[in-house]
């Protein structure tokens, strides 16, 4: 709720702001026309067209770059309840108790990746909040490290070597996405274009207001439109940037670790061919 009302505010104060942009634009083409006449503003055009071009291209970039990073994110969940979906079914070819606690392990490892991801997730964390990420992290390297040990641990049996050779791929790769999620959470531009997207808005806001001079009236509807049209823009790609703290969300794509540990059932008593 902190960053929600933080991107708001901020999309609020950039359309307060170019309004009142293109209103002084307004004035200063106003005043410019009166001193230099109309032929004094045909070679400004040019300028004009290479920093709304600017924008432009600015613009378009970081939108391309938040949506691929959100479905960069969508596609990494996926494919982490696919990786564990195939660690639990070959941590079965251990047979026996050995498999039955290797694949109580990988399901407890499992949960605490869904509760952590189901944790409150805020811009400014409170104490308790921060105390709580910090004890489920801990929680899942304890977990990784026990169900990789006692899967390293079986290995030396002769008839578990063949179950060791597709298991341990599947678990590194399983501890390999939950890393490159952990990545792609924290993998924004640079804040600099963040304030250069702002920085170029409130500057086109003023040489759109200064084009607007050369009308007689003032139109309030364009104003509004071409000011709002921008700080939609700028909220959006903030939004999507951080898609658990808006309105834009990453939840509904979790369900995949939902189902995935669900489905997992264990190995029956009676399959193990224990003597």
């Amino acid at each position: 709720m902190v960053f929600l009302l933080f991107a708001v505010a901020i999309a609020a104060l950039f359309f307060v702001g170019a309004l009142l942009a293109l209103r002084l634009g307004r004035h200063l083409g106003s005043r410019y026309r009166k001193q230099n006449g109309v032929d004094g503003v045909g070679g400004l055009a040019t300028v004009e067209g290479a920093i709304f071009g600017l924008m432009g291209l600015l613009l378009a970039f970081t939108i391309s770059g938040a949506l691929q990073r959100f479905d960069d994110r969508r596609q990494l969940v996926i494919q982490e309840a696919t990786a564990a979906t195939t660690a639990y079914d070959r941590l079965a070819l251990f047979g026996g108790d050995d498999a039955r606690n290797l694949q109580s392990l990988l399901k407890e490892y499992l949960r605490a990746r869904i509760d952590l991801y189901r944790m409150p997730h805020d811009f400014l964390l409170l104490q308790r909040a921060e105390d709580f990420s910090d004890q489920q992290e801990s929680r899942l390297v304890e977990l990784k490290n026990q169900l990789w040990n006692a899967a390293v641990a079986a290995c030396p049996q002769p008839n578990y070597r063949p179950a060791c050779g597709l298991s341990l791929p599947a678990l590194n790769s399983l501890f390999e996405v939950a890393r490159q999620r952990a990545g792609a959470a924290e993998k924004h531009p640079p804040q600099i274009i963040f304030f250069m997207l702002f920085g170029l808005g409130l500057a086109c806001s003023l040489l759109a207001g200064f084009g607007m001079a050369a009308g007689a009236g003032r139109s309030w509807i364009h104003m509004t439109i071409f000011a709002g049209t921008l700080a939609v823009a700028l909220y959006t790609v903030t939004d999507m940037e951080y898609p658990r703290l808006g309105l834009i969300r990453i939840e509904s794509f979790d369900h995949f670790l939902d189902d995935a540990y669900e489905q997992m059932r264990p190995v029956p008593a009676e399959s193990t061919g224990d003597q």
